[in-house]
């Protein structure tokens, strides 16, 4: 492993700052996503009920950059670890996956809610909901074992393969949903950005991988 050589602590402090930053930056700029592109379905609610879908909306569009962040958290970026440490970024990576565990059981909670729990039929437009539920028993899966590894008694390098294939497997499935389920990302910004995201999660992914194969 290449030695780090840190930066100052106040220039840790100041770059560290900016990145954290950006990174509410973005997450905001998310949240406006369902105030400035409403979708149809979203058009058709009142009330109450316009509160709760647009709400999962946003949690759903949160889930989508702690992805991302994830991803960038674990990708042995060397700026970044000279801000922030290895150790605290492995600890930020940790605390955000359980974040993420969290946010994917309350968004189809709040959309389901906004249609009294109505249960989906088994057709083809509804593809993306169920490919939605899929992604999140990964999810899940990945949550659970990494939280509960010691206690399942899991090799960590048995693990850590393991963990990487649910990581693939989130990040590949994740934009089937994102960019089907609602035509907010069916065109324009929205799905520019999104698509944008969901690029460099492939990259850093395939850094990921490259990284641990040469090695």
């Amino acid at each position: 492993m290449d030695s780090i050589k840190y930066f100052s602590p106040a220039k840790r402090l100041v770059l560290g700052l900016v990145l954290v930053i950006l990174a509410m930056l973005l997450l905001v700029a998310g949240w406006t996503v369902p105030f400035q592109f409403e979708s149809s379905s979203i058009l058709y609610k009142f009330g109450i009920q316009k509160v709760l879908l647009r709400s999962g909306k946003i949690v759903g569009i949160t889930v989508a950059v702690l992805l991302f962040y994830q991803i960038l958290l674990v990708s042995h970026l060397k700026f970044m670890e000279q801000i922030f440490i290895q150790k605290r970024l492995l600890a930020l990576h940790r605390f955000n996956g359980f974040l993420v565990a969290l946010l994917v059981l309350v968004h189809p909670v709040l959309n389901k809610a906004s249609e009294n729990f109505t249960a989906y039929m088994f057709e083809s437009k509804y593809y993306p909901e169920f490919v939605g539920i899929g992604l999140m028993l990964v999810i899940l899966t990945v949550a659970i074992l990494a939280f509960f590894r010691e206690r399942l008694g899991t090799y960590y390098g048995k693990w850590l393969v393991l963990h990487r294939i649910g990581a693939t497997m989130i990040l590949l499935i994740l934009p089937l949903h994102v960019l089907w389920v609602s035509d907010t990302f069916k065109g324009g910004l929205p799905r520019n950005a999104a698509l944008g995201i969901f690029g460099l999660n492939l990259l850093l992914l395939l850094r990921i991988w490259l990284r641990r194969i040469l090695s």
